[in-house]
C-alpha cells in the first residue's frame, strides 16, 4: 500500500508542477505589475508559483514517508451524499434570492439552512450561529469595506 500511496502522490505532485509552471508562465506573458498594483498577470504567476511550492514539497515527502497513517472516509455516512446536494442547492437558492431578500437576510437563512440539514445542530446553537455570521458578514462588507451588497425588500 505505501509504494502505491507514494507513487500517486509523485504522480499528482509531477502534475501540479507543471500546472504551476503554466500558470506561472501564463502570468509572465501578461503584465504582473507590483505589490500595491498588481496587473492582470499577478494572480496567475503567483498562484503558479504558490502551486508549485506546494508540489515540490509533495514530492519531496513522497520520497521521505515511509508509513502513511489511515485516513478515516470523507464521507463516514452512507447518506453523505444527500447533503453535499443539500448543501449544493443551498448555494443556488443563495444566488436566487441574493437580489430579493438581501445580502443580511440570505446569509442568514443559508448559514441556518446549512446548520440546521447539512451539519445537524440544535435550534439554539443554529439561531445564534446563523445570527453571529449574518451580522459579522454583514459589518465587514457592507459597513467597513462599504461594497454594494443588495438590501433587500426589508432594506437591511
Amino acid at each position: 500500500m505505501e509504494k502505491k500511496i507514494n507513487y500517486y502522490n509523485r504522480i499528482s505532485a509531477l502534475f501540479f508542477i507543471g500546472v504551476g509552471m503554466f500558470f506561472s508562465f501564463y502570468g509572465r506573458m501578461l503584465e504582473i505589475g507590483v505589490w500595491s498594483e498588481p496587473g492582470p498577470g499577478f494572480m496567475p504567476f503567483w498562484s503558479g508559483i504558490v502551486l508549485i511550492v506546494m508540489a515540490v514539497f509533495l514530492l519531496l515527502g513522497s520520497f521521505k514517508r515511509k508509513e502513511w497513517q489511515v485516513m478515516p472516509p470523507f464521507f463516514r455516512l452512507a447518506d453523505s451524499w444527500k447533503r453535499v446536494l443539500r448543501a449544493f442547492f443551498a448555494m443556488g437558492a443563495y444566488l436566487l434570492l441574493f437580489e430579493h431578500l438581501g445580502f443580511t437576510l440570505t446569509t442568514f437563512i443559508f448559514i441556518a439552512f446549512l446548520l440546521k440539514t447539512v451539519f445537524p445542530q440544535n435550534w439554539k446553537r443554529t439561531l445564534i450561529a446563523a445570527s453571529a455570521t449574518a451580522i459579522l458578514a454583514r459589518l465587514i462588507f457592507i459597513n467597513f469595506l462599504e461594497t454594494q451588497l443588495p438590501l433587500g425588500f426589508l432594506g437591511f
